[in-house]
Protein backbone atom coordinates (compact mmCIF):
# COMPACT_ATOMS: atom_id res chain seq x y z
CA UNK A 1 0.00 0.00 0.00
CA UNK A 2 1.25 3.38 -1.19
CA UNK A 3 1.16 6.13 1.95
CA UNK A 4 -0.04 9.46 1.15
CA UNK A 5 3.33 10.90 1.70
CA UNK A 6 4.66 7.92 -0.87
CA UNK A 7 1.93 9.35 -3.62
CA UNK A 8 2.86 12.64 -2.84
CA UNK A 9 6.32 12.47 -4.18
CA UNK A 10 5.67 10.24 -6.62
CA UNK A 11 3.18 13.06 -8.11
CA UNK A 12 6.01 15.58 -7.63
CA UNK A 13 8.48 13.84 -8.88
CA UNK A 14 6.21 13.10 -11.90
CA UNK A 15 5.18 16.92 -12.37
CA UNK A 16 9.24 18.09 -12.52
CA UNK A 17 9.79 15.11 -15.15
CA UNK A 18 7.16 16.62 -17.16
CA UNK A 19 8.20 19.90 -16.99
CA UNK A 20 11.57 19.47 -17.93
CA UNK A 21 10.68 17.59 -21.32
CA UNK A 22 8.07 20.57 -21.84
CA UNK A 23 10.97 22.96 -21.17
CA UNK A 24 13.25 21.10 -23.73
CA UNK A 25 9.79 20.47 -26.57
CA UNK A 26 9.53 24.19 -26.23
CA UNK A 27 12.92 26.32 -25.44
CA UNK A 28 12.56 27.12 -28.74
CA UNK A 29 8.87 28.45 -29.20
CA UNK A 30 7.46 31.87 -29.26
CA UNK A 31 4.51 32.07 -30.71
CA UNK A 32 4.44 36.12 -30.61
CA UNK A 33 8.17 36.31 -32.23
CA UNK A 34 8.46 36.79 -35.67
CA UNK A 35 11.48 34.68 -37.31
CA UNK A 36 13.07 35.41 -40.95
CA UNK A 37 14.80 32.79 -42.67
CA UNK A 38 17.91 32.38 -44.46
CA UNK A 39 20.34 30.15 -45.88
CA UNK A 40 24.16 29.91 -45.78
CA UNK A 41 26.32 27.25 -47.33
CA UNK A 42 30.04 26.20 -46.15
CA UNK A 43 32.46 23.78 -47.10
CA UNK A 44 32.83 22.10 -43.58
CA UNK A 45 30.64 22.88 -40.44
CA UNK A 46 32.59 20.79 -38.08
CA UNK A 47 31.55 21.25 -34.45
CA UNK A 48 28.13 23.44 -35.25
CA UNK A 49 24.90 22.00 -34.18
CA UNK A 50 21.21 22.43 -34.41
CA UNK A 51 20.21 25.01 -31.83
CA UNK A 52 23.59 26.91 -31.84
CA UNK A 53 23.01 30.35 -31.56
CA UNK A 54 23.62 32.86 -34.42
CA UNK A 55 24.90 36.43 -33.58
CA UNK A 56 25.83 39.89 -35.70
CA UNK A 57 28.11 41.73 -34.20
CA UNK A 58 28.43 39.28 -31.26
CA UNK A 59 24.63 39.61 -30.16
CA UNK A 60 22.45 36.98 -30.18
CA UNK A 61 19.72 37.48 -32.97
CA UNK A 62 18.38 33.84 -33.72
CA UNK A 63 19.42 30.33 -33.59
CA UNK A 64 20.36 27.43 -36.36
CA UNK A 65 17.60 25.47 -37.27
CA UNK A 66 19.23 22.51 -39.89
CA UNK A 67 21.89 21.42 -40.52
CA UNK A 68 22.32 19.53 -43.70
CA UNK A 69 23.93 18.30 -46.89
CA UNK A 70 23.25 20.11 -50.42
CA UNK A 71 25.39 18.32 -53.07
CA UNK A 72 29.11 19.04 -52.08
CA UNK A 73 28.27 21.65 -50.13
CA UNK A 74 26.73 21.86 -45.91
CA UNK A 75 23.73 23.49 -45.79
CA UNK A 76 22.38 25.69 -42.48
CA UNK A 77 19.14 26.65 -42.23
CA UNK A 78 18.53 29.40 -39.56
CA UNK A 79 16.28 32.18 -38.28
CA UNK A 80 16.68 35.99 -36.81
CA UNK A 81 14.32 37.59 -35.00
CA UNK A 82 12.39 39.98 -36.80
CA UNK A 83 14.13 43.79 -36.96
CA UNK A 84 17.52 42.21 -37.68
CA UNK A 85 19.10 43.77 -40.66
CA UNK A 86 20.92 41.59 -43.06
CA UNK A 87 22.52 42.72 -46.22
CA UNK A 88 23.20 41.11 -49.35
CA UNK A 89 26.47 41.64 -48.54
CA UNK A 90 26.45 40.57 -45.19
CA UNK A 91 28.84 37.12 -44.52
CA UNK A 92 27.94 34.56 -42.24
CA UNK A 93 31.16 32.60 -40.57
CA UNK A 94 31.49 30.09 -38.13
CA UNK A 95 32.85 31.45 -35.21
CA UNK A 96 34.00 29.81 -31.71
CA UNK A 97 32.56 30.48 -28.67
CA UNK A 98 35.77 30.04 -26.70
CA UNK A 99 39.38 27.98 -26.56
CA UNK A 100 37.44 25.19 -24.71
CA UNK A 101 34.68 24.62 -27.20
CA UNK A 102 31.52 25.85 -28.78
CA UNK A 103 30.40 27.70 -31.81
CA UNK A 104 28.08 30.27 -32.98
CA UNK A 105 27.50 31.39 -36.41
CA UNK A 106 28.32 34.84 -36.65
CA UNK A 107 27.01 37.65 -38.99
CA UNK A 108 28.54 41.03 -40.20
CA UNK A 109 26.82 44.00 -40.82
CA UNK A 110 27.43 44.55 -44.31
CA UNK A 111 27.80 47.91 -45.76
CA UNK A 112 25.18 51.18 -45.46
CA UNK A 113 24.37 51.48 -49.13
CA UNK A 114 23.81 47.45 -49.88
CA UNK A 115 20.10 46.47 -50.39
CA UNK A 116 18.75 44.03 -47.03
CA UNK A 117 18.33 40.46 -48.28
CA UNK A 118 15.06 39.18 -48.46
CA UNK A 119 13.76 36.20 -45.85
CA UNK A 120 14.98 32.79 -47.57
CA UNK A 121 17.79 34.37 -48.99
CA UNK A 122 21.40 32.93 -49.18
CA UNK A 123 23.87 34.82 -46.86
CA UNK A 124 27.58 35.08 -48.51
CA UNK A 125 30.43 32.66 -46.49
CA UNK A 126 33.50 32.63 -45.29
CA UNK A 127 35.53 29.63 -44.52
CA UNK A 128 37.74 30.11 -41.10
CA UNK A 129 39.95 27.67 -39.58
CA UNK A 130 37.83 25.22 -37.00
CA UNK A 131 40.15 23.28 -34.75
CA UNK A 132 40.59 20.13 -36.46
CA UNK A 133 42.50 22.16 -38.96
CA UNK A 134 44.64 23.93 -36.56
CA UNK A 135 45.68 20.58 -34.92
CA UNK A 136 46.54 19.50 -38.00
CA UNK A 137 48.72 22.41 -39.30
CA UNK A 138 49.91 22.44 -35.81
CA UNK A 139 51.37 19.00 -36.17
CA UNK A 140 52.85 19.60 -39.55
CA UNK A 141 54.47 22.48 -38.50
CA UNK A 142 55.84 20.17 -35.03
CA UNK A 143 56.51 17.52 -37.33
CA UNK A 144 58.59 20.00 -40.03
CA UNK A 145 60.29 21.52 -36.86
CA UNK A 146 61.51 18.19 -35.67
CA UNK A 147 62.42 16.86 -38.84
CA UNK A 148 64.72 19.55 -38.74
CA UNK A 149 65.86 19.61 -35.61
CA UNK A 150 66.55 15.92 -36.16
CA UNK A 151 68.75 16.83 -39.15
CA UNK A 152 70.83 19.48 -37.43
CA UNK A 153 71.98 17.68 -34.80
CA UNK A 154 72.57 14.87 -36.72
CA UNK A 155 74.90 17.19 -38.84
CA UNK A 156 76.67 18.96 -35.35
CA UNK A 157 76.48 15.52 -33.75
CA UNK A 158 80.79 15.05 -34.86
CA UNK A 159 81.51 18.27 -34.28
CA UNK A 160 80.16 18.50 -30.95
CA UNK A 161 81.61 14.99 -30.16
CA UNK A 162 85.21 16.99 -31.26
CA UNK A 163 84.73 19.83 -28.96
CA UNK A 164 83.86 17.75 -26.17
CA UNK A 165 87.04 15.94 -26.82
CA UNK A 166 88.97 19.45 -26.87
CA UNK A 167 87.44 20.62 -24.36
CA UNK A 168 88.46 16.93 -22.29
CA UNK A 169 92.00 17.42 -23.02
CA UNK A 170 92.00 21.44 -22.09
CA UNK A 171 90.33 20.53 -18.71
CA UNK A 172 93.03 17.50 -18.16
CA UNK A 173 96.14 19.95 -19.06
CA UNK A 174 94.96 22.41 -16.93
CA UNK A 175 94.19 20.13 -14.03
CA UNK A 176 97.85 18.98 -14.60
CA UNK A 177 99.00 22.00 -14.52
CA UNK A 178 100.54 22.44 -18.57
CA UNK A 179 100.63 25.75 -20.19
CA UNK A 180 100.66 29.25 -19.31
CA UNK A 181 96.76 28.61 -17.95
CA UNK A 182 97.59 25.44 -15.96
CA UNK A 183 100.33 27.11 -14.05
CA UNK A 184 98.18 30.05 -13.69
CA UNK A 185 95.42 27.76 -12.00
CA UNK A 186 97.92 25.63 -10.13
CA UNK A 187 100.72 27.62 -9.05
CA UNK A 188 100.46 29.41 -5.82
CA UNK A 189 103.50 31.61 -6.24
CA UNK A 190 101.20 33.35 -8.71
CA UNK A 191 98.81 33.86 -5.23
CA UNK A 192 101.61 35.47 -3.15
CA UNK A 193 102.48 37.62 -6.04
CA UNK A 194 98.92 38.99 -6.70
CA UNK A 195 98.79 39.77 -3.02
CA UNK A 196 101.77 41.32 -3.10
CA UNK A 197 101.00 43.36 -5.96
CA UNK A 198 97.37 44.40 -3.79
CA UNK A 199 99.72 45.33 -1.24
CA UNK A 200 102.20 47.55 -2.88
CA UNK A 201 99.12 48.80 -5.02
CA UNK A 202 97.00 49.51 -1.55
CA UNK A 203 100.88 51.65 -0.12
CA UNK A 204 100.78 53.28 -3.42
CA UNK A 205 97.04 54.31 -2.67
CA UNK A 206 97.55 55.56 0.79
CA UNK A 207 100.77 57.28 0.25
CA UNK A 208 98.88 59.40 -2.42
CA UNK A 209 96.34 59.70 -0.25
CA UNK A 210 98.64 61.44 2.10
CA UNK A 211 100.33 63.57 -0.24
CA UNK A 212 103.58 61.51 -0.46
CA UNK A 213 105.75 62.01 -3.45
CA UNK A 214 105.15 63.87 -6.86
CA UNK A 215 101.59 62.66 -7.74
CA UNK A 216 100.38 63.17 -4.17
CA UNK A 217 101.47 66.57 -3.93
CA UNK A 218 99.87 67.20 -7.61
CA UNK A 219 96.55 65.54 -5.59
CA UNK A 220 96.62 66.72 -2.59
CA UNK A 221 97.87 70.81 -2.54
CA UNK A 222 95.55 73.35 -3.36
CA UNK A 223 98.29 75.21 -4.68
CA UNK A 224 98.09 73.49 -8.35
CA UNK A 225 94.12 74.26 -8.22
CA UNK A 226 95.09 78.03 -7.16
CA UNK A 227 97.82 78.42 -9.98
CA UNK A 228 95.63 76.65 -12.62
CA UNK A 229 92.86 78.77 -11.50
CA UNK A 230 94.66 82.05 -11.72
CA UNK A 231 95.91 81.09 -14.99
CA UNK A 232 92.88 80.34 -16.10
CA UNK A 233 91.59 84.04 -15.16
CA UNK A 234 94.73 86.00 -16.85
CA UNK A 235 93.58 83.89 -20.09
CA UNK A 236 90.46 85.27 -19.55
CA UNK A 237 91.79 88.73 -19.02
CA UNK A 238 93.72 88.76 -22.05
CA UNK A 239 91.09 87.39 -23.79
CA UNK A 240 88.35 90.55 -22.72
CA UNK A 241 91.55 92.61 -23.91
CA UNK A 242 91.45 90.88 -27.19
CA UNK A 243 87.95 90.97 -27.63
CA UNK A 244 88.17 95.41 -26.72
CA UNK A 245 90.81 95.54 -29.31
CA UNK A 246 93.96 96.83 -26.37
CA UNK A 247 97.57 95.73 -27.50
CA UNK A 248 98.73 95.04 -30.49
CA UNK A 249 97.19 91.68 -31.22
CA UNK A 250 93.56 93.45 -30.18
CA UNK A 251 94.30 95.97 -32.56
CA UNK A 252 95.07 93.32 -34.99
CA UNK A 253 92.30 91.82 -34.23
CA UNK A 254 89.14 94.58 -33.57
CA UNK A 255 91.22 97.42 -36.09
CA UNK A 256 89.80 96.76 -39.96
CA UNK A 257 93.04 99.40 -40.94
CA UNK A 258 94.90 96.44 -41.77
CA UNK A 259 92.40 94.27 -43.27
CA UNK A 260 92.42 97.67 -45.55
CA UNK A 261 95.88 98.65 -46.00
CA UNK A 262 96.72 94.91 -47.01
CA UNK A 263 93.17 94.83 -49.29
CA UNK A 264 94.88 97.90 -50.94
CA UNK A 265 98.05 96.38 -51.41
CA UNK A 266 96.58 93.73 -52.64
CA UNK A 267 94.41 95.88 -55.46
CA UNK A 268 98.13 97.79 -56.22
CA UNK A 269 99.42 94.49 -56.66
CA UNK A 270 96.69 93.18 -58.87
CA UNK A 271 97.03 96.57 -61.14
CA UNK A 272 100.93 97.09 -61.51
CA UNK A 273 100.69 92.74 -62.44
CA UNK A 274 98.02 93.62 -65.05
CA UNK A 275 100.12 96.40 -66.82
CA UNK A 276 102.69 94.13 -66.52
CA UNK A 277 100.86 91.27 -68.65
CA UNK A 278 99.62 94.31 -71.18
CA UNK A 279 103.28 95.38 -71.34
CA UNK A 280 103.34 98.70 -69.81
CA UNK A 281 106.03 100.29 -68.34
CA UNK A 282 109.55 98.87 -67.73
CA UNK A 283 108.56 96.09 -65.85
CA UNK A 284 105.62 95.36 -68.81
CA UNK A 285 108.96 95.65 -71.11
CA UNK A 286 110.66 93.01 -69.36
CA UNK A 287 108.55 90.77 -68.91
CA UNK A 288 106.56 90.99 -72.53
CA UNK A 289 109.52 92.43 -75.30
CA UNK A 290 111.35 89.81 -76.40
CA UNK A 291 114.08 92.25 -77.67
CA UNK A 292 115.67 93.07 -74.46
CA UNK A 293 115.63 89.11 -74.29
CA UNK A 294 117.68 89.24 -77.41
CA UNK A 295 120.05 91.88 -76.25
CA UNK A 296 120.65 90.37 -73.20
CA UNK A 297 121.47 87.15 -74.56
CA UNK A 298 123.90 88.91 -76.84
CA UNK A 299 125.40 90.77 -74.39
CA UNK A 300 125.98 87.85 -72.21
CA UNK A 301 127.48 86.49 -75.50
CA UNK A 302 129.98 89.04 -75.60
CA UNK A 303 130.46 89.26 -71.87
CA UNK A 304 131.61 85.44 -71.94
CA UNK A 305 133.84 85.92 -75.00
CA UNK A 306 135.71 88.18 -73.05
CA UNK A 307 136.01 86.33 -70.03
CA UNK A 308 137.39 83.15 -72.34
CA UNK A 309 140.18 85.88 -74.28
CA UNK A 310 141.34 86.80 -70.38
CA UNK A 311 141.36 83.75 -69.17
CA UNK A 312 143.61 82.95 -72.56
CA UNK A 313 145.88 85.93 -71.81
CA UNK A 314 144.55 87.83 -74.51
CA UNK A 315 144.82 91.50 -74.21
CA UNK A 316 145.69 94.19 -72.19
CA UNK A 317 143.46 93.18 -68.92
CA UNK A 318 143.73 90.04 -69.83
CA UNK A 319 147.77 90.50 -69.18
CA UNK A 320 146.80 92.76 -65.79
CA UNK A 321 144.89 89.46 -64.59
CA UNK A 322 147.06 86.95 -65.67
CA UNK A 323 151.10 88.59 -65.48
CA UNK A 324 152.75 89.26 -62.35
CA UNK A 325 155.49 91.84 -63.55
CA UNK A 326 152.84 94.62 -63.25
CA UNK A 327 152.23 93.80 -59.68
CA UNK A 328 156.26 93.73 -58.81
CA UNK A 329 156.84 96.87 -60.74
CA UNK A 330 154.11 98.75 -58.90
CA UNK A 331 155.38 97.83 -55.33
CA UNK A 332 159.12 98.99 -56.21
CA UNK A 333 157.55 101.97 -57.43
CA UNK A 334 155.38 102.78 -54.34
CA UNK A 335 158.77 102.11 -52.07
CA UNK A 336 160.14 104.61 -54.13
CA UNK A 337 157.70 107.17 -53.39
CA UNK A 338 157.55 106.13 -49.83
CA UNK A 339 161.54 107.40 -49.71
CA UNK A 340 160.89 110.37 -52.13
CA UNK A 341 158.40 111.36 -49.02
CA UNK A 342 160.84 110.66 -46.48
CA UNK A 343 162.88 112.83 -47.82
CA UNK A 344 160.59 115.83 -48.62
CA UNK A 345 160.85 117.09 -45.09
CA UNK A 346 164.45 117.73 -45.60
CA UNK A 347 164.57 119.51 -49.22
CA UNK A 348 162.21 122.18 -50.64
CA UNK A 349 160.06 121.84 -53.16
CA UNK A 350 161.90 122.11 -55.85
CA UNK A 351 164.61 119.70 -54.98
CA UNK A 352 161.88 117.44 -53.91
CA UNK A 353 160.07 117.98 -57.62
CA UNK A 354 163.90 116.85 -59.09
CA UNK A 355 164.11 113.69 -56.75
CA UNK A 356 160.51 112.64 -57.97
CA UNK A 357 161.20 113.52 -61.58
CA UNK A 358 164.70 111.88 -61.40
CA UNK A 359 163.36 108.68 -59.57
CA UNK A 360 160.67 107.97 -62.51
CA UNK A 361 163.27 108.73 -65.39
Amino acid sequence: MLTTEKKVGLFFLAALITLGVMIELVQDWSPFEERKPFVAYFESAIGLLVGDPVRLAGVDVGKIQKIGIEGEKVRIDFYVVDGTSIKSDTVAAIRQTNLLGGQFLGLTFGSAEASRLEAGGVVMTHEGSNIDQLIDSFNRNQQEMFEHLNGLIAESRQPIVNLTSHLNNITRKIDDGEGTLGRIVNDASLYDDLQGAARGLKSLLVGLERGEGSLGRLMQDPALYDEALATVGNLRLITDELRAGQGTLGRLLTDTTLYDNANEALGGFREIMAKANRGEGTLGLLVNDEALYREATGALTHINSIAGKINQGQGTLARLVNEDDLYREAKTTLHKVEKTVDGMSDSGPLSALGVVIGTFF
